[in-house]
Parts: C-alpha cells; sequence; structure tokens
C-alpha cells in the first residue's frame, strides 16, 4: 500500500511538473505577445509623431518663405514713402538722401534674411525631431525580436529539473530507490 502512495504520489509530482513546464511556456508566450503589440503600439506612435515634426518643419518654411516676402514688401513700401517725401522737399535723391535709402534697403534685406534664417532654424529642429522619433521606432522594432529576461526555454527546463528533483525526493522518503 505504501508502494502505491507513494507511486501516486511520484505520479502527480510528475503531472504537475508537466503542467509547470506547459504554464511557463504559455506565460512565455503570452508575454512575448503582448512586448510585441506593445512595441508596435509605439512604433506606430513615433512614426506618427516623427510625420507631425515633418509637416511642422514643412510649415515652418512656408510660413517662414511668407514672411520673408512680406518683409520685403514692407521694405519696398517704406523707400517708396521716403523716396516721395524727399521728392517733396525738392531733394535730388543724391548724397545723403540716397545713403537713407540705402540704409533702409539695406536693413529691411537683413530683416527679411534673419526671418528666412528663423524659419530654417525651426524646421531643422523638426526635423532633428522627427529623425529622434524614428530613431525611437526602430529600436522599439528591434527590441521585440530581442529576448528580455530569462529564457523561456531555460524557466520550462528548470521547471522540468525541479520536478524531477521533487520525483527523486518523494522516491527517497519512502525508500524505494535502488541502494547503490
Amino acid at each position: 500500500m505504501c508502494e502505491l502512495t507513494a507511486a501516486l504520489m511520484m505520479g502527480v509530482s510528475g503531472a504537475q511538473t508537466i503542467l509547470g513546464a506547459q504554464q511557463q511556456a504559455q506565460q512565455a508566450a503570452a508575454q512575448q505577445s503582448l512586448r510585441a503589440y506593445q512595441a508596435s503600439y509605439q512604433t506606430a506612435v513615433a512614426r506618427n509623431a516623427a510625420q507631425v515634426s515633418e509637416y511642422n518643419a514643412q510649415d515652418a518654411e512656408r510660413r517662414g518663405a511668407v514672411e520673408e516676402g512680406r518683409q520685403r514688401r514692407k521694405t519696398s513700401l517704406l523707400l517708396g514713402t521716403q523716396q516721395a517725401r524727399l521728392a517733396a522737399q525738392g531733394s535730388d535723391l543724391e548724397g545723403s538722401p540716397l545713403d537713407i535709402l540705402g540704409d533702409t534697403a539695406a536693413l529691411g534685406e537683413e530683416e527679411a534674411l534673419a526671418t528666412r534664417y528663423q524659419a530654417a532654424r525651426e524646421a531643422w529642429a523638426q526635423r532633428i525631431q522627427a529623425a529622434n522619433q524614428n530613431a525611437q521606432a526602430d529600436f522599439l522594432m528591434r527590441s521585440v525580436a530581442m529576448p528580455t529576461g530569462a529564457d523561456p526555454g531555460l524557466r520550462i527546463a528548470r521547471s522540468l529539473l525541479g520536478g524531477e528533483s521533487d520525483l527523486f525526493g518523494i522516491a527517497e522518503k519512502r525508500n524505494l530507490l535502488p541502494k547503490r
């Protein structure tokens, strides 16, 4: 009767070992699936953010071009106003009046170029941000392929080995192992 009980205990322990190994495999598969889903979602978010950054860069360039043109028109209007005033005063637009017009034109062009430069800097910053977001997306996609933590196969093997040692422990306690 004692041997039957020991055999039953060993059978139960063996079944627990097999179930434990199956459970380890299922958990590993579920964790890998969850990691893949999360990485896929985060990758999509990063790619969308990169696309938005690129749109913002293009928008900055368009706004800069519009503002640059606006500044040049403003300078042109100011030059026309100055020429009309100088002419109304009877000036021949030589000497000092010409210097005034030249300074106005130079300052207006400097302002237009500064506007272009600022827009280019903003676009560059947006493109750097887009590149970083794309790099993050690439990293996330590669991280799915990398195993994390203990290898599931190793956990299963440990579970099996642990069950095996339990079986030997039960057999040894019941004096069912052959003597060496």
